[in-house]
Formats: C-alpha cells, structure tokens, sequence
C-alpha cells in the first residue's frame, strides 16, 4: 500500500492549546543513521511510555492526551522521517532502528509502546524485534503488515486518493472515517493543522520493508491492549480483531463516539484506558466487588440490593444454572486483572480449580454492580 493510501487509511490527529502542567524538556534532535529525528518528554513518573504517532500528522497528533499522560509517566513522543521537524529520508532507512535511537536519547531502556494507526504496526514490529525493550502494548486502530484488506475498503482508498490527486484534501478527509459522522468541530481543526504541516503528507518514505508481522503475533508476550473507534472502517474492526485473536491474552476495547482517531476525539476516555492499562489498576472497588459477589454465588444467594435493578433480574431468572456453573467450577484458587475492557468495565482472570476463564465487571456511581458477565476463555 502506498504511503498516500496509508494516510488516508490510518488518519491522524492534530494540535490543541492545552498546556502540559507535568516536568517537560524542550524538544531535541537525536541522529539516526543518515538523518536526524525530533523528540520532546515530558513528565517524571516510574513508568515509560513512548508514542509513535499515525501516517498523517506528526507528534502533535497526541497534543490532547499529552497533559494527562504527562502527570502519571514519564513520556516521549517524536516526529517519524518526514514529518514535522524531522527531515525526510535521502535514502533507506529503519524505523525500528529509529525508534531506538530515540529511547535511547531519551534514556529509556523499556517503556510501554503506544501507536496509532502504522505507528501501531512499527510498534508491533519493534516489539517482536526487541521484546525485552516492551513493558506493554497499546494499538490504536493498527495497520499490521500482512493483513488483508477487502475489495471495498480497497475501493475506498482509491477514491480518497483521486480527491487527493485533484488537491481536494478537506474532501478526502471529510469523506474518511477520521471521525464519527457528524464531529464537524474535529474535522475542521484536522484541516487546519494539514494546512499547517503539509511536508506530513508529502515527503517520501524510503523505509526498509519488513516481513509481514501478521504471522508472528502469537510470538507477542507484552500484555496488549487494543483501542479502536466505533464509527472507525469496517477493515480496521476485523483487523484489531485478527490482532485481538492472534497476541496471547490481548484485549479490544471499542470506544463509542470516535471514528480512528480516538485520542483526538476522546481524548479523556482515552488517556483514562490507557493509564489503567500501562499502571496495570482495575477501577477502585470492582476487584472487591467481583470476589465478594462469587463467595455469595458460592456459599448461596446473592445480595441482589448491591446489583443494578437490570442485572439483578437477569441473576434472578438465571441463578439455577448460575449455581450449578459455580459447583461444577469448584473452589477459587485466584483473580487477576487483565485490563480494562470498554464500556466502563474492567476484565479479570478468574481461576477455579476446575475452570479458568474472563469475567467482565462495572460499577454504577453507588458501587452496585451493574455488569457481570463471562469473556473469552484465556
């Protein structure tokens, strides 16, 4: 796929005015083999994080999760060849060689990786290079190398691409899934800042190939986690499906009212998923809950006053079968978080001395449990 076509496939985000309140060093050049790359950090946290950002804009592309990840890590992002201040490539080059190169400027030995889109694919192919550099995962819509696209996703890139090749940008991108339909406020400011920074999209990229990662996923141990827009295309659902799947233990969250580019148009729910995540903490008080309604199912009745009035209907028409699933099960050996699991859930490991299986818990605003129910066996 063309770079152009990857683009428009795996669209950007863009600039916001937020000031970054968190410790932050003035950007710096580091150089790479015939070249040089931008980076800024920010933050002093114990834990590492590094965001490779999308085929359309450079850094600014996370500008409006940077203040809130900033306060709990110690975060670097950088501009890829091309883009922004980075120069383009004169000749091939690696982008895994690079991104090494910038966590080594930055001093960082192993960090939790965070990429969107084809960043999300040089994360992955980062992370089955230098497994032991990748505390945890995170893929924001991504572009994995060896996937197979359909007929009409394929169509569609076409057509974006001939409004592209005509100088129509703002309609390539409004005919795109940047965004849910109707989020016309995000739109605009991703036209300005394409406006701003047209070297993003126009400069080439002579990367060294590498071979598809589609089939070495399995290979993957860093706990990952995959965000992808509702309203994002149908080829990149089946995608962080194929990804979901593949990557022992890996979870998918579908994020309501965001078409591919989640950070820009959630930013808050975003930060929020992705610092549970890399800080490994389920929501306050769903651990608790989760035990104390399995000794209940267990020992007995539950208390039906600590769930939702929905939930406790379904338990109730249900707690036969319930009951005779938690015998059969036998005693609990042990609960592990996984991590969070979308709407507001959070998704644990639960063991059994019989079964081991995924469950699915959230809480209203008065601690009752308002969700329960089975996920994928581990």
């Amino acid at each position: 796929m063309s770079k152009l076509l990857q683009a428009l496939a795996l669209a950007g985000a863009m600039i916001s005015c937020a000031s970054v309140t968190a410790a932050q060093t003035p950007g710096a050049f580091v150089e790479a083999p015939g070249g040089k790359l931008w980076y800024e950090t920010c933050g002093s946290g114990p834990q590492a994080m590094v965001l490779i950002h999308d085929g359309v804009l450079h850094s600014a592309a996370w500008d409006d999760v940077w203040p809130a990840l900033c306060r709990s890590f110690r975060v670097v992002r950088y501009d890829r060849r091309g883009y922004g201040r980075s120069p383009e490539a004169q000749a091939p080059y690696s982008p895994l060689d690079d991104l090494q190169a910038v966590m080594g400027a930055a001093e960082i030995k192993h960090a939790v990786l965070v990429g969107a889109s084809n960043g999300g694919g040089l994360a992955v192919d980062f992370t089955l290079a230098h497994p032991g550099e990748v505390d945890r995962l995170v893929l924001v819509g991504p572009e994995v190398t060896g996937v197979q696209h359909s007929r009409y996703f394929i169509g569609r890139l076409v057509e974006l691409q001939g409004r592209l090749a005509r100088g129509d940008v703002a309609g390539a991108l409004r005919n795109s899934w940047a965004f849910a339909p109707g989020d016309d406020a995000n739109m605009a400011r991703l036209l300005k800042l394409e406006a701003a920074n047209p070297q993003d999209m126009q400069h080439k990229d002579p990367a060294l190939p590498l071979p598809p990662a589609v089939g070495r996923l399995g290979e993957i141990r860093a706990p990952t986690l995959l965000v992808v827009g509702e309203s994002d295309q149908p080829d990149n659902h089946a995608s962080a499906g194929v990804v979901e799947h593949a990557i022992p233990g890996a979870t998918r969250v579908v994020v309501p009212g965001a078409g591919h580019l989640v950070y820009m148009a959630k930013p808050a729910e975003f930060s929020e998923l992705v610092t549970r995540f890399a800080e490994n903490l389920p929501s306050p008080g769903t651990e608790e809950a989760l035990r104390r309604v399995i000794g209940e199912f267990q020992r007995g009745e539950p208390d039906y006053s600590r769930m939702s009035a929905y939930l406790g209907g379904v338990v109730r028409s249900q707690i036969g079968a319930i009951k005779h699933l938690q015998a059969a099960n036998g005693p609990l050996k042990s609960i592990t978080f996984k991590g969070p699991g979308g709407d507001g859930d959070d998704v644990f490991v639960v063991a059994y001395e019989h079964s081991t299986g995924e469950v699915r818990i959230a809480l209203d605003a008065e601690g009752r449990i308002m969700d329960l129910r089975p996920g994928r066996a581990p």
